[in-house]
């Protein structure tokens, strides 16, 4: 790897850093998510600045080219935002069905409160 596209991807990766910071402090993205992406950053920073980490990752899942391990490496990281995501997402959808539940019984409550105030 020539130093120029090593200090790119280093490059690159502090951004990455930077923008998961801005999302961050202006509430963009939680806590919980933005984990998930600093272990990426991490990780891609490791490979940037030492390259022959990939080559033994490499080695050891005895696969030919080191960038199908790089590609291993993001498939499974968006495998695994999915389903965090997916997760969310059905969280949400159960507490969304709670609520309209808890609502349409306290409009229920209304309307029979004011039917018995305005019979009086």
């Amino acid at each position: 790897m020539t130093f120029r596209l090593q200090l790119f991807l280093v490059l690159g990766t502090l951004v990455l850093l930077a923008v998961i910071y801005v999302f961050l402090k202006k509430s963009l993205l939680t806590v919980k998510y933005s984990l998930a992406w600093l272990g990426l950053s991490l990780a891609l920073l490791i490979f940037a600045i030492w390259p022959y980490c990939v080559y033994v990752i490499r080695d050891l899942l005895d696969m030919v080219m080191p960038s199908n391990v790089i590609f291993l490496l993001l498939f499974g990281f968006v495998l695994l935002v999915l389903l965090s995501l997916s997760v969310a997402v059905s969280q949400l959808a159960t507490k969304n069905k709670t609520l309209t539940q808890a609502n349409a019984l306290l409009e229920k409550r209304v309307r029979e409160l004011e039917k018995r105030l305005f019979k009086e």
